[in-house]
This record gives C-alpha cells, sequence and structure tokens, in this order.
C-alpha cells in the first residue's frame, strides 16, 4: 500500500463557530477550527473545506452537493443521515466519529483515514477511493456499491454484514479485519488478500462441504 499523505493542519488554528465560518456569499471555510456546537443545513452546494478542523460536532441532515475537502480533520465528530453526493475529499481524517445513515455517493476519496470510528448503516455508491484506510473501525451494515478503489487497508477493524456489490476485492487486504457475515458476489473475492480463516469463510460462500480426512 502507498503511503497516505495526511492532511496539513497546524496544531493552533482561529476558534470559530460554524456560523461565523459560514457564508453564503463566500462559501470557503478555511484556517479555522470549529469545536463544541450542532451543525444542520441542507441542500448547500459547492461549499469547500481547505485546512479546517472540527472537534465535538454533529451534524445533522447535512447535504453537501459538489463539495470540495482538502486538508480536514474530524475528530469526535458524529454524522446524522448525511449525504455527500459528488464531493471530492483529499487528505482527511475521521478520528473518533460516528456516521448513521451517512451517504457517500459519486465521491472521489484520496489519502483518507477512518480512524476508532463507527459507521452504521451507510454506502460508498459508485464512487472512487484510492489511499484509504479503515483502522480499528466498525462498519455495520454498510454498503460498497460499484466502487473503484485502490490502495484500501482495514487494520483491526469489523466488517458487520457489509455489502460489497458490483465490487471487485482484488488487491484488498482484508487480512487484518474481522467479520462473520459478508455479502459478496463470488467472483469478487478473487485476488483478495486474506487470512487462513478468512479464507474458510469464503469457501462457505462457494457452497463448499469441507471436511477433515
Amino acid at each position: 500500500m502507498k503511503n497516505r499523505k495526511q492532511p496539513k493542519v497546524p496544531m493552533h488554528l482561529d476558534s470559530q463557530t460554524f456560523d461565523n465560518s459560514f457564508d453564503l456569499d463566500d462559501p470557503y471555510i478555511e484556517y479555522v477550527e470549529i469545536r463544541d456546537c450542532v451543525v444542520t443545513m441542507h441542500d448547500i452546494n459547492r461549499l469547500e473545506f481547505k485546512t479546517v478542523r472540527f472537534k465535538n460536532v454533529q451534524f445533522e441532515g447535512v447535504d453537501l452537493e459538489a463539495g470540495y475537502f482538502r486538508d480536514v480533520i474530524f475528530e469526535n465528530c458524529h454524522f446524522v443521515s448525511g449525504v455527500f453526493s459528488n464531493v471530492t475529499m483529499k487528505r482527511l481524517e475521521f478520528i473518533k466519529c460516528r456516521f448513521s445513515g451517512t451517504l457517500f455517493n459519486d465521491v472521489k476519496l484520496e489519502d483518507m483515514l477512518f480512524d476508532d470510528c463507527i459507521l452504521t448503516l451507510c454506502s460508498f455508491g459508485f464512487s472512487a477511493l484510492t489511499i484509504c484506510e479503515f483502522n480499528q473501525t466498525q462498519l455495520k451494515e454498510t454498503d460498497f456499491l460499484d466502487i473503484r478503489w485502490s490502495d484500501i487497508r482495514f487494520t483491526e477493524s469489523l466488517l458487520d454484514e457489509v455489502n460489497f456489490t458490483r465490487t471487485s476485492l482484488k488487491g484488498i487486504d482484508l487480512s487484518k479485519a474481522s467479520f462473520e457475515q459478508l455479502s459478496v458476489d463470488i467472483d469478487a473475492v478473487k485476488g483478495a488478500i486474506v487470512n487462513h480463516s478468512q479464507a474458510i469463510r469464503f469457501l462457505d460462500l462457494l457452497g463448499l462441504d469441507i471436511r477433515d480426512d
């Protein structure tokens, strides 16, 4: 896996509320820290975030179409029923964040980290992911639909009833992840990197009756 580029976010940024940072006539939010607030907004197009840290922020019903994120860190944030359509994200980190019913549709994700996060009933659809790492992250009933991806790593992560649809696992390292049940096309498993116990589980998908001598 290629080395992931980390967000270029300084330790000290001016602290502001989201309302003070956001202006419909100037949809650019840069070099600020937004913390300890609840953000509710709908249908805000082409909003750009550059060199921003979000800390202890709850996003409710956020719909950011065609947004652009670069060098952004989210810490201890909660996303409820968020929609990210045609969004580009580069050099982002989600740390100890929770996602409930969040949709990532037609997005481009590059140099991404999900660290110690929980994603429940989320969906990545018709998207491109490059150099993305899921570290100590729980993905519960999350869908990956028609995904093009490379340099993806699941490290000490739980994949619980995750669905891979029209998504090849070739070259995807699952060996350090754990799962009880996955939904995946048989042909899509070819070339996946798995450990021995996972290989047995994937053989079950083929309907093979494995018996010891």
